[in-house]
């Protein structure tokens, strides 16, 4: 993903001392351009999702009997990863269908040419600092998650020790696998691990009975069942393997790129902290409170927080008036009316219990 940015990467590694890095990447024609200013002359986000995990990000079904296949698989993707890229776009254009998805494979994700990554990636030391000699710098936590254990109620499976000798599934070049091997030396267990390329190849070996199991977020899981044929005959073990912290990723060579993504992420919750959602909008900018006027960008002052980012001075509330705010993506995709809701827990906001936080607008 972020190997087409070398160009901008020596000019920060100039300015701040640091070693330059050789590349054999050709030169960047937009070289001397911020990323917000290419994608303002493009007329578009181009955002890496997944595509093929319901909840998170999903492409409808197509119909086949119409041209635009391309155009159709844009027009029908949705999802929690889905209205982050909306949210930036929105700030950024006040519109948040100026959005061109990329659907990325695990392995692909840090490979493709984005301008941000939002595709239910885990933030760990190893991404962070240098992920195979990509810098990558990772916003706010959207999705606190841990990985699980998909079984069949009568396997009388309750942990991961009772599938010592037996076969597990997971998707390859995830952190659900590095996890699981983790596991299997912590715990001293012999059990076989089938690697795939794709989740489908995993459901269709679990489907078929070749695994006993099936290992990843929680969250995927709980997508995952209601796809199966009889959900009732199957369950996701209370036991949690990791912490599986979800966040979106961009190039670290832009600090503005960075800060803009940073900020976009932290408005969706300080907007849903400060009760402000797309109903009440309007009625919240008569609002006499100097937080919410300050958050709005309604308050006269030299610089505000949007044009500090190099944005508009109102857009958190383009933000919240074509996405809305964070429990309102949470609930669009993993509330009551998801077809497997998933309870906030960790995700429900610092002062409702969760971990959810922004730091202040000021």
């Amino acid at each position: 993903m972020w190997i087409y940015f070398d160009n901008q990467l020596k000019q920060c590694r100039s300015q701040n001392n640091l070693p330059q890095k050789t590349s054999t990447q050709p030169p960047n024609t937009s070289e001397d351009k911020s990323i917000l200013e290419q994608v303002m002359e493009r007329g578009k986000l181009n955002c890496g999702v997944y595509g093929n995990l319901p909840g998170f990000s999903h492409v409808s079904k197509i119909d086949m009997t119409q041209g635009n296949f391309e155009e159709q698989k844009q027009e029908n993707t949705s999802g929690f990863d889905v209205d982050i890229c909306k949210a930036i776009a929105a700030a950024i254009f006040d519109n948040s269908e100026a959005v061109k998805y990329e659907y990325l494979s695990s392995e692909g994700r840090f490979k493709s040419k984005v301008d941000v990554l939002s595709r239910n990636t885990t933030w760990t030391v190893e991404r962070d600092i240098s992920y195979k000699d990509k810098d990558i710098e990772f916003g706010p936590i959207v999705f606190y998650d841990g990985q699980g254990i998909l079984v069949r109620k009568n396997s009388e499976v309750a942990s991961l020790n009772d599938l010592n000798d037996q076969t597990i599934c997971v998707k390859k070049g995830t952190t659900s696998e590095e996890n699981l091997v983790d596991e299997m030396k912590k715990r001293e267990l012999r059990f076989e691990i089938k690697s795939l390329q794709s989740q489908n190849e995993v459901y269709k070996l679990y489907k078929q009975g070749e695994c006993q199991a099936v290992t990843s977020d929680k969250s995927q899981l709980a997508g995952i069942l209601k796809a199966q044929d009889n959900p009732n005959e199957h369950t996701i073990l209370s036991e949690t393997l990791s912490k599986e912290p979800l966040a979106p990723a961009v190039i670290d060579s832009d600090q503005q790129w960075v800060e803009i993504v940073r900020w976009v992420v932290f408005a969706l919750i300080e907007a849903e902290e400060l009760g402000i959602n797309q109903n009440n909008l309007e009625e919240m900018k008569d609002s006499k409170d100097p937080k919410i006027r300050r958050f709005l960008g309604l308050e006269k002052q030299e610089k505000n927080i949007g044009s500090l980012l190099g944005l508009e001075p109102d857009y958190t509330q383009r933000i919240i008036r074509h996405v809305g705010n964070y429990g309102e993506i949470y609930d669009r995709h993993f509330g009551p009316n998801y077809s497997t809701p998933i309870e906030r827990g960790l995700n429900k906001l610092w002062n409702k219990g969760g971990l959810i936080y922004s730091p202040p607008f000021r």
